[in-house]
């Protein structure tokens, strides 16, 4: 693969990274909005009471904790935990006061509710465990976050296609979202870790980067071809099923599309510790043109 498409993909899978451990402006409005919620009625019930004046809503106590996401949704038996680049990655919350303001360097400790993994200092996770799933929260002294749960992995060794490498999309005028959609193009990932009669890795992120007319379509580029998952979700990651299976689709919409024929590339990813696996990447050709007017009546 050129090393402008190497470029773009590691430039998709940071930003993904980001996302991992950062939070929405939408999202961060939320917390904030239920902290202030949090600290009112703590006020109100004090006030019932007459004790308004001993209630500490200091800009540094935690009224609310946001624990939403983890750098990867697995962890490698027997590995540390690490982001999509193969970065060993750090549990991190959000932590808010009575205000809605983030508070800066909070008294966070990180616990897992089941045994097999550590969190040593620095927050970084490392996995004793066989296999599984663990339960992880965040804590304060006031303050304990929802459960975030952490899949323990087999090691992804290569990744075999599915679904079909090349394939052809007879669009629809006028557009038809159901219709205008390719079908799954699907990966499998595999283990060489094959105890118990399994051979393939739960729970390991693939990414896809679509790209048109030359260029990489951008994540929130709608405007001709992009990525999809579930319905009309509009997603390049996916995350290995208990098959090992991760499939995406494309979506087209023919107001964009100016040149007849066509064609899509798609690139599907799959790395452990930031390289590539056997196998990966996958590269999907879809040819795209318009359904002949006999097939459609």
């Amino acid at each position: 693969m050129g090393r402008n498409l190497a470029i773009v993909r590691q430039q998709g899978e940071i930003g993904m990274t980001k996302t991992a451990v950062n939070h929405s402006a939408a999202e961060l409005r939320m917390r904030r909005a239920a902290a202030r919620l949090i600290a009112l009625c703590t006020l109100a019930g004090a006030a019932a009471v007459g004790s308004c004046t001993d209630i500490n809503v200091a800009a540094g106590r935690v009224a609310s904790l946001s624990f939403d996401s983890l750098p990867s949704p697995a962890v490698v038996a027997g590995d540390t935990l690490r982001d999509s680049l193969g970065r060993a990655a750090p549990l991190r919350a959000v932590a808010f006061n009575g205000s809605g303001d983030i508070i800066a360097q909070p008294d966070i400790q990180y616990i897992s509710l089941d045994t097999g993994v550590t969190i040593g200092p620095g927050n970084f996770l490392v996995s004793q465990r066989r296999l599984g799933t663990v339960r992880l929260v965040a804590n304060t002294a006031t303050v304990q976050s929802a459960v975030r749960p952490l899949l323990v992995a087999r090691q992804p060794d290569s990744v075999v296609v599915t679904g079909k490498l090349r394939d052809t999309l007879n669009y629809l005028l006028p557009d038809n979202a159901t219709s205008n959609m390719t079908a799954a193009l699907s990966v499998r990932v595999l283990t060489r870790d094959t105890t118990g009669g399994i051979t393939a890795t739960q729970g390991w992120i693939v990414s896809y980067q679509a790209f048109h007319a030359g260029k990489a379509v951008a994540a929130g580029d709608t405007s001709s071809v992009f990525l999809v998952g579930n319905g009309t979700q509009r997603t390049w990651i996916d995350t290995t099923g208990t098959d090992g299976t991760a499939a995406r689709n494309v979506r087209v919409r023919p107001i964009g599309i100016t040149t007849v024929p066509d064609s899509v590339v798609v690139i599907a990813t799959v790395r452990f510790r930031g390289v590539a696996v056997r196998g990966s990447p996958v590269r999907f050709v879809i040819l795209v043109r318009p359904k002949p007017a006999s097939a459609t009546r």
